[in-house]
């Protein structure tokens, strides 16, 4: 009877695994996805190769990256401080200084991060951020060497394991590269490895001050040093000491100081900027050089697609930590990896990719180098500790059998 019930509580168990597994792989592919989404706007220009020059275009945001962060983090900060009240009092929050100031960086990190999340899918798409970001497990191991020694060392096939995924996420980067041709941006690559980058330093760095306080707390002082950060961003944007681009893009089509209606810095292709710049480009009596001239935008500021992106980075926050705990290291990792396929397959059925056997089976290596690596790590993490443990109880009982014969 006893093991019947075990045995039923374990089946239990492993269905939920697997239905929080699929939630994990459904929330990493949904959040970039609708950013993508959010491109709803046309960007036009003349591109120069120094012999010709054709007009080209590709879909762009309409809004400005960091106007969505602002709000983002403005509203998580909201729900986390209703949820601090009630479960322990804002007070609370302020009563250890010292878990303020570790959050500082922490809360910097994660704003930086959302931003270069948005850029990426900017200047790239979806699939390639999600497939770069596997980039973390090799940045964090790379970071972990370098800074704990041999302390950390790990078997030769581990690191042979993590070349094998940088491999396969640089072969998917060129396949996509080769695919969309002048369309491409590396801009998008470069934005989405330093955002692995900066998740891998947190994780080398920082993870022992998520686990070691109260979540509610770290994740709420989170969100407000994340907005500290994005509010500190347009600050320096706006006094000219830097990021000149976050300034001119909060600006709306009047050239008025706004949140909702700025965009790209470019003006409006309807404007009678980007007219002028058409006639003094046709006047030209020589092909200008290679680059590309009078860029311009069909749409700007904050529309229905802007919104849903707010939700569903709020989406993507609240239940991402609520499903992260309730799964294990390996399983986070290794079901987040595997959210590449769905989302290759989606957006190749919606036909916002074509569709290579190729690339798809990049993608399923990838994914399959991932889960082995991590399954793998945590094995050794597992027998470590599991030998600490049988080290220390076994010196406990020569301690206690020592004890017990100089009493007799």
């Amino acid at each position: 009877m006893v093991d019947r019930k075990a045995g039923a509580k374990g089946k239990k168990a492993m269905v939920m695994q697997a239905i929080l597994c699929v939630l994990c792989i459904l929330i990493g592919a949904f959040y970039p996805t609708m950013v993508d989404w959010s491109k709803t706007a046309v960007e036009r220009w003349a591109q120069s190769n120094g012999k010709s020059v054709e007009w080209q275009e590709a879909r762009a945001y309409p809004f400005s990256p960091v106007s969505v962060v602002l709000i983002d983090d403005a509203f998580q900060l909201s729900i986390a401080l209703c949820f601090v009240a009630r479960k322990t009092g804002l007070r609370s929050l302020w009563s250890d200084k010292s878990l303020v100031l570790k959050m500082l960086p922490l809360g910097a990190i994660y704003a930086i991060g959302e931003l270069l999340t948005l850029r990426s899918v900017q200047k790239g798409s979806g699939p390639v951020y999600v497939v770069i970001a596997n980039m973390k497990l090799v940045v964090a191991a790379l970071m972990s060497r370098a800074f704990f020694g041999r302390s950390v060392s790990m078997p030769w096939l581990h690191w042979f394991e993590l070349v094998l995924i940088s491999v396969a996420a640089a072969a998917y980067t060129l396949l996509e590269a080769g695919s969309l041709g002048t369309s491409w941006r590396w801009e998008g690559a470069w934005m989405a490895l330093a955002k692995s980058s900066l998740v891998a330093f947190s994780s080398v760095f920082c993870e022992h001050t998520y686990k070691s306080n109260p979540f509610h707390l770290t994740l709420t002082l989170q969100a407000f040093w994340g907005l500290v950060t994005a509010v500190l961003l347009i600050a320096v944007s706006f006094s000219g000491l830097a990021f000149p681009s976050i300034a001119m893009e909060l600006h709306d089509v009047d050239g008025g100081l706004s949140i909702f209606g700025g965009g790209s810095k470019h003006p409006l292709c309807a404007s009678a900027a980007h007219a002028e710049c058409e006639r003094w480009l046709s006047k030209l009596r020589t092909i200008p050089e290679a680059g590309q001239y009078c860029n311009c935008l069909s749409a700007r500021g904050w529309d229905t697609y802007t919104c849903f992106t707010v939700l569903a980075d709020l989406s993507n926050a609240v239940s991402s930590a609520l499903v992260f705990r309730q799964l294990s290291a390996v399983a986070k990792y290794v079901c987040r990896a595997l959210s590449a396929v769905p989302m290759y397959v989606f957006y190749c059925a919606v036909g916002r990719i074509a569709w290579r056997f190729q690339t798809f089976a990049v993608v399923l290596y990838l994914c399959f180098q991932v889960s082995m690596y991590t399954k793998q790590r945590h094995q050794i993490a597992e027998a470590a500790a599991a030998k600490e443990e049988a080290s220390w109880v076994k010196e406990y009982e020569a301690a206690d059998a020592h004890g017990s014969d100089k009493r007799s």
